[in-house]
């Protein structure tokens, strides 16, 4: 393909991006203020000491805002700067202007056209709110009812986390679900979805990430910085270009997952792992909690491929930054879980030596670089769960922040432990399979979690909601061992 047919080509990408976002711009204006979304996400310390950066979406035919701060040195006004798509990828993000600034330090007060946003990492951390797989699934064979603010709760459970008022928010991933348009015998479940476009390896719009993620979950943006996550729902074939636009902390990786051009067409980014990254939160005098984030958005749960390997680098990344310090205790925080348990109505029936364990490949990249942390919190399967593995970080599931849920039964004790066939033999040779859960709790319902920290170093109560408010479990976390007294869902333990 000569370069004036690929200019044509890529010429045609842009009118049909123009065409199609016209219909929701026109008929969904952003906010008198010109703003989508205003907000303050976590970063490491290495892009700003403060570990907080200010983000805003704004109209594209507008400039970026500057956020209005008050601190220790007084009233001023920190200018922003665009984050730009790639330019592959820019028909599809031309509607809304993505702008960032790392915060100082020292600020007691944020603003972006009178949107308060949190100024700085809290100072005693008393709650921390968490939720995960928020969007709504839309794909060739399953239509969720996103119109349906029950069937689709992620406002309600963002308005929920909000009302908690919690001093630090976790979301480990999976925000947009929607990679086909609503097909129009859905139209009552689903009709007025912004799919993606035609001809764009990736099924993500600028306006897509506003209806899935930003305009439901507004209610937190006030409330506290927030740890984001990438899932696999952002590699560069769905929604990565959104990710690294709107939620990854990084400057200059706004481009990471911008097509190629072919002689075919554009073609989807090479997947790619982006390295592992900490941040501290001081709970009281003498107690911080260090959490590390490795990004698994790609791989496999139930292969091992030759994925594991560059895994593995990301969790060797983590181990090197959590190493133990003195008054500090350290949480996991990836997208596919470790020691995970699926439904037995999920299994094949052809196969007896398939086992119950999700994310095989998890387990086998971090093997041997976990005993740093008190706690594991995934999500990427679609229910709360909770497991001890003897000796092992104690595990927390959540990935019921609004996509469809897992099968609502079969979650019972697994006869072996991870990283064991169905048969007891052990899954890879030379790997010790890990003991069997001590403890397994499993609640197929949309809702998120509350931790609050205890008295004594690494203990922590997590208070887990469905997404009505109403408790389904209040756990307990000391010494690296969880367990849950519960009001709903199963509770599973050795005989």
């Amino acid at each position: 393909m000569n370069s004036r047919v690929i200019a044509r080509f890529v010429g045609a990408l842009i009118g049909i991006a123009a065409v199609a976002g016209s219909v929701w711009w026109f008929t969904h204006d952003p906010a008198p203020d010109g703003i989508y979304a205003a907000y303050t996400i976590v970063a490491p310390s290495s892009v700003a000491e403060s570990q907080v950066v200010a983000r805003a979406l704004v109209a594209a035919n507008g400039e970026c805002p500057k956020v209005r701060t008050t601190g220790v040195n007084g009233f001023s006004d920190l200018d922003m700067t665009p984050r730009l798509p790639g330019p592959n990828a820019a028909p599809a993000f031309s509607q809304i202007l993505a702008c960032s600034v790392s915060l100082p330090t020292g600020l007691t007060k944020a603003s972006i056209n009178g949107n308060v946003i949190p100024a700085s990492m809290p100072s005693s951390v008393q709650k921390i709110g968490m939720f995960a797989d928020s969007g709504c699934r839309m794909d060739e064979s399953r239509v969720q009812v996103c119109n349906d603010n029950d069937k689709w709760p992620l406002a309600q459970i963002a308005g929920r986390i909000a009302a908690e008022k919690p001093d630090l928010i976790i979301d480990p991933g999976d925000y947009v679900y929607r990679e086909i348009r609503c097909p129009e015998k859905f139209a009552s479940d689903c009709g007025g979805t912004i799919g993606p476009m035609k001809g764009f390896p990736f099924s993500e719009t600028d306006l897509g990430w506003v209806q899935e993620f930003f305009e439901p979950a507004a209610a937190l943006f006030p409330v506290a910085p927030i740890a984001f996550l990438r899932g696999n729902h952002e590699d560069c074939g769905r929604a990565g270009n959104g990710w690294f636009l709107y939620l990854d902390p990084f400057p200059g990786s706004e481009t990471t997952c911008d097509p190629y051009i072919t002689d075919e067409g554009l073609e989807v980014a090479v997947p790619q792992t982006t390295p592992a990254w900490t941040f501290d939160a001081r709970i009281r005098d003498g107690r911080t909690l260090r959490v590390a984030m490795v990004d698994s958005a790609y791989g496999s749960d139930r292969q091992l491929t030759s994925w594991v390997d560059s895994q593995r680098g990301i969790y060797k990344q983590a181990d090197a930054l959590t190493k133990p310090q003195p008054g500090v205790e350290s949480w996991l925080t990836t997208h596919r879980p470790l020691f995970a348990v699926i439904s037995s109505t999920l299994m094949p029936k052809d196969d007896p030596l398939t086992d119950p364990w999700t994310s095989d490949s998890q387990m086998v990249a971090s093997y041997g670089l976990l005993s740093h942390y008190d706690m594991v919190l995934a999500s990427h399967i679609h229910y709360a769960q909770v497991t001890q593995i003897p000796g092992q970080p104690a595990a927390v599931i959540l990935g019921n922040g609004g996509a469809f849920l897992e099968p609502l039964t079969g979650y019972s004790l697994p006869k072996y432990g991870p990283l064991t066939k169905g048969d007891g033999t052990p899954l890879v040779a030379g790997v010790t399979p890990y003991p069997n859960a001590s403890f397994l709790w499993t609640n197929v319902q949309y809702g998120y979690a509350i931790a609050t920290p205890r008295t004594g170093a690494g203990e922590w109560t997590i208070t887990q909601h469905d997404f009505d408010g109403s408790r389904s479990a209040v756990c307990s976390l000391a010494k690296r061992t969880i367990s849950c007294d519960a009001q709903a869902g199963t509770i599973s333990t050795p005989n």
